[in-house]
């Protein structure tokens, strides 16, 4: 089915996204950024593609289209603005902010603003994203299917930011001294976001009570001299985070390490229960390459969707199309 898509947020992500989108035959019909040096230029010289309109500073001046793709920060309160009107207007909204992934818990105030919303346009609005959204919540849903009884779950992911775009890089602390880490912790927002969303999911599914969870969040420090084309990290310096949350029986624990330089990248999730396993990706999925899919996959479904707020729980099987021959 061919879309007509408004990509809100024109930064890598955004960018890569809209275009894939033209890429599988979807059509951009506009986009929105606050960069005052965007705002008016045609989408297509910004895209480099067959999209039509120009940058719009704010949503409510963006032309109407079936999915909006919203790709601009990991602060829910400042991404529920440019949501809520778009949902007003019955324009469904795919989301890779990280908070949106199950904001119920943590965020009741905001995820009610956009359930309501979208329920008076008719449509849904979704959080959508490789981790949080897939890897440490989702994909352990998925993989209980077939089992008899869960005991505990547990999932690990790896991840070498020296590999990924420098934004990541400097979001998980890349080339602070250990006192600046500490200091940003401490001064909250830090680190990488939507990880207690990613438990929550979990505990939601499974339903168990998330009250009592543990959290943790520290700095890998570097053994080594490590150059990116966007960090510089030193020895004895942070390479990256290692973020942690368990639910109070400690029947689910997760585990992230996100740092320059991480050897052995990988996701992995071991389910106790009737039957246990283990099921690894080696090379782990890699996150910007897998937002952009996972978002364009939830975007090409979500007009099935029930109207509402809804999370990866309620969505139809999503799949990737098949490559095209020739």
């Amino acid at each position: 089915m061919r879309l007509k898509l408004l990509q809100v947020g024109l930064g890598p992500i955004g960018v890569a996204m809209a275009k894939k989108a033209l890429a599988r035959g979807h059509d951009i019909v506009g986009a929105v950024d606050v960069d005052p040096t965007l705002v008016g230029k045609d989408v297509a010289s910004v895209l480099g593609g067959a999209a039509s309109g120009k940058v719009c500073a704010r949503v409510e001046d963006a032309p109407d289209a079936d999915v909006a793709l919203v790709t601009t920060v990991s602060d829910l309160e400042r991404v529920v603005p440019s949501c809520v009107p778009l949902l007003r207007r019955g324009i469904a909204v795919v989301s890779t902010c990280e908070e949106l992934i199950y904001p119920w818990k943590s965020l009741p105030a905001a995820s009610r603003q956009l359930d309501e919303a979208a329920r008076m346009g008719n449509t849904a609005c979704l959080g959508a994203g490789i981790n949080p959204g897939f890897v440490l919540d989702f994909l352990p849903v998925i993989l209980t299917a077939p089992v008899e009884e869960v005991r505990s779950i547990k999932g690990f992911r790896v991840v070498d930011a020296g590999l990924r775009r420098g934004p990541l890089q400097k979001k998980v602390g890349a080339g602070l001294s250990v006192a600046e880490f500490e200091a940003r912790v401490a001064g909250g927002g830090f680190g990488h976001r939507g990880f207690l969303e990613s438990l929550h999911l979990l505990c939601a599914a499974f339903g168990l009570d998330v009250s009592g969870a543990e959290t943790l969040i520290e700095p890998v420090i570097s053994e080594t001299e490590i150059k990116t084309e966007h960090a510089h990290v030193r020895p004895g310096f942070v390479a990256g985070v290692h973020q942690g949350a368990r639910d109070k029986s400690g029947r689910i624990v997760l585990d992230l390490k996100m740092y320059v330089g991480a050897p052995d990248p990988k996701d992995s999730v071991v389910i106790e229960g009737t039957p246990s396993f283990r099921a690894v990706i080696e090379g782990g999925y890699h996150g910007d390459i897998a937002t952009c899919a996972i978002a364009l996959n939830a975007a090409e479904k979500i007009k099935s969707a029930i109207p509402g707020l809804r999370t990866m729980l309620d969505m139809p099987a999503l799949n990737a199309p098949f490559a095209r021959l020739g």
